[in-house]
């Protein structure tokens, strides 16, 4: 009769292990999300139906688009998955995957934007070895590897900033990858790296200051606020 109850006792407790290891394997691989720093201008998004107006503070999950219209531009902040990117004028872009996954040692990070038209300033964080950002064009995709960049519908990326691995498809059918490093150009009519202009190397550092400064959203917190209190230093503490 006890070695029974040792039993079921035994079996409960490795039900309740197994659970828990479920729920923190549920829990490793988080979604991401987009939350619209500032719009100047004019700005729609779409959550897979119709185009609505586009403010400051919105959240866009994974599977919403963004447009910008003529003389607009919009600043999205991405957290782990970012952290920022702007859209320039005349621009849609679509948010195909924002997901992040902290191991303890560092956050293994997965973004995938889709840059259907126009030109898209971004600023990325150094990337773990596992961790994956693309930029998928419709000529072709660009991983960034941490940096500061700007890439072109159109299949022009300039890096100001760290690298990026280039795959285009060139209009023979010719497959072309290229590494372009900091204050370089990929040419995709030419399929070559070259040095990115003076003038619009000036004009690309002024876009990326800019968002930089955009205004954070207003953030509405919902229920009672909650004061933290440290041990060691008192109220106030971070």
């Amino acid at each position: 009769m006890k070695e029974c109850a040792r039993i079921s006792k035994l079996i409960a407790c490795v039900a309740v292990l197994v659970g828990v290891v479920a729920m923190t394997s549920a829990q490793a691989a988080q979604s991401g999300k987009a939350v619209v720093r500032s719009v100047s201008g004019e700005a729609q998004y779409s959550d897979g139906g119709a185009w609505l107006p586009l403010s400051a503070g919105k959240e866009l999950m994974p599977g919403s688009a963004v447009r910008t219209a003529n003389d607009s531009k919009v600043v999205l902040f991405l957290d782990q998955n970012g952290p920022l990117v702007m859209l320039t004028e005349n621009t849609t872009l679509g948010i195909d995957k924002l997901s992040f996954e902290p191991t303890g040692v560092d956050t293994i990070i997965e973004t995938q934007l889709d840059l259907k038209s126009g030109r898209i300033v971004g600023i990325a964080k150094k990337l773990s070895a596992t961790s994956k950002y693309e930029v998928k064009t419709p000529s072709g995709v660009a991983g960034i590897r941490g940096t500061e960049y700007s890439i072109s519908a159109t299949g022009e990326v300039y890096v100001l900033d760290g690298s990026v691995v280039v795959v285009s498809v060139r209009p023979d059918g010719s497959v072309v990858t290229q590494v372009v490093s900091a204050g370089e150009m990929f040419n995709p009519a030419s399929g070559r790296v070259q040095p990115i202009p003076s003038a619009t190397q000036d004009e690309l550092l002024s876009e990326v200051n800019s968002m930089k400064a955009a205004a954070p959203p207003t953030i509405t917190v919902d229920g009672e606020p909650i004061i933290f209190v440290s041990p060691t230093t008192g109220l106030g503490s971070e």
